[in-house]
């Protein structure tokens, strides 16, 4: 059973940094380290605890050995390339998004969502068809794009995001200096939330 992941992802859905300059800023402030061997990800840089905070006791996360980085020694990172068009990822942990007119719970979004998706689908597949555009609520039958719903920590829309994985829902969140170095990136605030498979 997959643990989880933590995702960030611009505010605004629409926006997209520069995927190489993302990368290149998350390696120079240390969030993210060497290339792993075998994964399409990222160990942990040196300053990881710096810039994620965990629940718990006393978290301690051994770098990986520089010479052959894997991502068996415990959390990792993967920096996606940009998606062209905003995309819901969301998991079992996902909770029935609130109504962005009338803040109503919508109980069936997960069979509008399975009406337009192939059942095969993963939230993270790179060449997966594009989430829906809108959904509709159940109680003011009014319409709205997926990322107008209000998703909680539980979802989110977006076509850019930077995924710390093997992190269990609300055990990990991003510290206010992660959240600043993201910032001259140009996209405006960015927002976390979880997603487990």
């Amino acid at each position: 059973m997959h643990t989880g992941r933590m995702g960030l992802t611009p505010i605004d859905p629409l926006q997209a940094p520069d995927h190489p300059t993302t990368v290149a800023l998350l390696l120079e402030a240390g969030l993210v380290g060497a290339p792993l061997e075998g994964a399409d990800g990222f160990a942990i840089g040196t300053a990881f605890d710096e810039l994620v905070g965990f629940t718990g006791c006393a978290v301690q996360f051994d770098l990986p050995a520089a010479d052959a980085p894997t991502a068996a020694n415990g959390p990792w990172l993967r920096i996606p390339e940009q998606l062209q068009t905003p995309r819901l990822m969301f998991g079992r942990n996902s909770r029935p998004p609130r109504c962005p007119s009338c803040g109503a719970a919508l109980r069936p979004w997960r069979a509008q969502l399975a009406s337009a998706l192939p059942a095969s689908r993963h939230a993270l597949d790179a060449d997966a068809p594009d989430t829906p555009q809108a959904l509709q609520c159940g109680a003011c039958h009014g319409s709205a794009a997926v990322w107008r719903w209000d998703w909680g920590r539980h979802a989110a829309a977006g076509r850019t995001f930077v995924w710390v994985e093997e992190v269990f829902p609300g055990e990990a969140a991003p510290l206010p200096g992660l959240l600043r170095l993201l910032e001259p990136l140009g996209v405006g605030g960015w927002r976390h939330f979880y997603v487990q498979d």
